[in-house]
C-alpha cells in the first residue's frame, strides 16, 4: 500500500510583475452507511482543492480556485443521505470550469463559465457573472449573464443597525425553471438568543413562506426551534416546524432534531485531532417501513 502525506502547502512563483499563491487542501473520508433497509456499505471518498492567488501592484488581487473529487461521500449531516459517485475533474472526467474572483477597493467581480451560485438559492446557478461589496451600512451582491441568451439573474441586499440585520435576496430563476422569487429575513440578537423572521415568496408557491424561530445558547446546550407556513394556500405559521438541541463539550458535538413529520436526526461528531474527525448519525423517516432511515459511520480526514 502506497501512502501519500499532504500538508497544506503555499507556493510562491513570481513572473513579471504578479506574484502567486498556490495552496493545496482537502480531505479524505471513510464511511460505513445504510440506506434505508438495505445492506451495510463501505464506502471512500477524495477531495482535493487547489486555490491560487495573486496580488498586484494596483491593489487588485486575483484568486481562482479547482478540484478533484472521486468517491462516494457520506452527507450525514445535512442530506442524510450517501452522495452519488463522483469521478474526478467534473462530470464524466473532464476538467470542470473554474471560477475567477477579482477585487479591487473592497468590490469584488466573480466569473465563471459553469454559472455562479444565485444569490436566493445557492443550490442552482444563475448568470455567470457576480459582482459584490458595500456602501456604508450596506452589502449588495447581483449575478448576471453577459451571454445574451439568458436572462437569468439574482441579487442580496444586507443591512445591519444595531442587533438587527435585515437581508433581502430575489431571484428570477430561482429553482431553474424562471421562477421569480423574493425573500426577506430579519434576525434580533440579545445576548446569546437570536429571533428570526422570514418572509419568502415564490411564484412556485401559492401562497408566501412565513418563518418565525429563535436560537438560544446556555453554556454548553443550544436549543433551536423555527415555526412555517408551507406556501401551500391557506397555510398557517406552526404546519412546518423544526426543533433541534445541540450540546458541546470539548471534542464531543452531538445534537437531535425533530420535525412536524416525526423525522428525527441525531449526529455525533468527535475531533481526534490533526484534523481527523470521527462521526456517527441516524435519521429516522417518516415512513414506518424503515425504508426512508440512513445510518452512517466513519472518519474524516482534512489536509
Amino acid at each position: 500500500m502506497k501512502k501519500v502525506l499532504l500538508t497544506t502547502t503555499a507556493l510562491v512563483m513570481t513572473a513579471g510583475v504578479a506574484a502567486a499563491e498556490i495552496s493545496f487542501s482537502g480531505k479524505t473520508q471513510m464511511n460505513v452507511t445504510a440506506t434505508g433497509n438495505g445492506d451495510n456499505v463501505l464506502n471512500t471518498h477524495v477531495d482535493l482543492n487547489a486555490a491560487i492567488s495573486g496580488t498586484y501592484d494596483n491593489g487588485m488581487t486575483m484568486s481562482t480556485t479547482i478540484g478533484f473529487d472521486a468517491g462516494r461521500e457520506a452527507d450525514y449531516n445535512d442530506d442524510f443521505a450517501l452522495d452519488a459517485k463522483e469521478e474526478g475533474w467534473g462530470a464524466d472526467g473532464a476538467v470542470a470550469a473554474p471560477n475567477m474572483t477579482i477585487g479591487y477597493a473592497g468590490y469584488t467581480i466573480t466569473a465563471d463559465g459553469e454559472g455562479v451560485d444565485d444569490l436566493y438559492n445557492g443550490d442552482v446557478t444563475t448568470g455567470n457573472l457576480g459582482v459584490a461589496g458595500s456602501l456604508g451600512d450596506v452589502t449588495f451582491g447581483v449575478t448576471t449573464n453577459i451571454d445574451g441568451a439568458d436572462s437569468a439573474s439574482s441579487y442580496k441586499l444586507g443591512y445591519t443597525t444595531g442587533d438587527i440585520t435585515a437581508t433581502l435576496t430575489g431571484s428570477n430563476d430561482a429553482d431553474a425553471s424562471s421562477n421569480d422569487a423574493s425573500k426577506l429575513v430579519i434576525a434580533y440578537t440579545m445576548g446569546d438568543t437570536t429571533i428570526t423572521a422570514t418572509s419568502d415568496d415564490s411564484d412556485a408557491n401559492a401562497d408566501a413562506i412565513t418563518k418565525l424561530g429563535f436560537s438560544t445558547k446556555m453554556d454548553a446546550i443550544t436549543i433551536s426551534y423555527t415555526a412555517a407556513s408551507t406556501g401551500a394556500s391557506g397555510s398557517d405559521l406552526g404546519d412546518d416546524w423544526d426543533a433541534s438541541i445541540s450540546y458541546t463539550a470539548g471534542a464531543l458535538t452531538a445534537s437531535y432534531s425533530l420535525d412536524e413529520d416525526d423525522v428525527s436526526k441525531l449526529v455525533a461528531s468527535y475531533d481526534l485531532g490533526g484534523g481527523a474527525t470521527a462521526f456517527a448519525s441516524m435519521k429516522q423517516g417518516a415512513a414506518n417501513d424503515g425504508t426512508e432511515d440512513f445510518q452512517a459511520v466513519g472518519i474524516n480526514f482534512a489536509f
